[in-house]
């Protein structure tokens, strides 16, 4: 009788509790996360098969409905760390992915986890679009030098994981080259009103990535380790089963209003 209550209490909601209207959540969806969180996590975060792939999607297309925000912005960049380009491209649909998390604050935890999410990618592995939505975060922080390290010092090691995905075999006017260049030339004038050595230090290790990339003379190799360097092919790219990927690529193809609503 027991276990029979608890049931219906889940499936009810809390007393009192109006399962059309209220949208709060309850001890018991609380319990269900809680208990289920694995469970919850390989289905969203693994896609490593078909069904995770799917599932994942599915939510991607809710949160991009949804709008990004001080509460769900987490969520978003846990899905780009995903690098599956189907669930990428759901999440940053009809959106520039360089400028995702403007309005989103730049603090301390946002500016080291895009740099750990720059770091645990080789060229070329990384998801084009998850990549922008980064450096975006990246560009917003140290658009002043300064005022970005007071928030987040950089490192030299940062420094190497943003010019490893340079492109030195493409034109400086090639958009992701454009956008690293820039980024790198504001780190350039890291410490340049104050004099201070440490910054001094990083200002011209910025300089040095960005010369290797315009000296022919020079390759990358040269200013960034080369095992940083090494491209390897995505791996995290599995697809969702052929019907359900056709209705996502068509569903893609369609303009919606400013309801959200398709457009015929």
């Amino acid at each position: 009788m027991k276990r029979d209550a608890e049931d219906a209490e889940i499936i009810q909601g809390s007393p009192g509790m109006s399962r059309k209207n209220d949208l709060s959540i309850s001890e018991n969806d609380r319990k269900l996360i809680k208990e289920h969180a694995h469970t919850m996590r390989e289905a969203l975060f693994a896609c490593t098969t078909e069904t995770q792939v799917e599932c994942a999607v599915a939510f991607a297309r809710f949160l991009n409905f949804s709008g990004i925000n001080s509460e769900n912005y987490r969520l978003f960049l846990r899905f780009l760390t995903t690098n599956n380009p189907w669930v990428v491209g759901e999440l940053l649909h009809d959106r520039d992915p360089r400028l995702l998390f403007t309005t989103i604050r730049p603090d301390e935890e946002l500016i080291d986890i895009a740099f750990k999410i720059l770091s645990s990618r080789h060229p070329d592995e990384m998801n084009i679009l998850s990549l922008e939505a980064v450096l975006g975060i990246i560009q917003n922080a140290y658009f002043d030098p300064d005022d970005g390290f007071r928030i987040r010092p950089i490192r030299i090691m940062d420094i190497n994981a943003l010019g490893k995905f340079l492109l030195k075999d493409e034109a400086q006017a090639h958009p992701r080259n454009r956008f690293i260049l820039e980024i790198l030339d504001r780190l350039t004038m890291l410490g340049q009103y104050y004099g201070e050595p440490e910054k001094n230090i990083l200002a011209k290790h910025a300089f040095s990535v960005r010369f290797a990339y315009f000296d022919h003379t020079r390759n990358m190799g040269d200013a960034i380790p080369s095992p940083l360097l090494v491209s390897l092919p995505n791996r995290s790219d599995v697809s969702p089963e052929k019907d359900f990927a056709g209705v996502v690529t068509e569903r893609r193809k369609r303009k919606r209003d400013a309801n959200g609503r398709f457009v015929k």
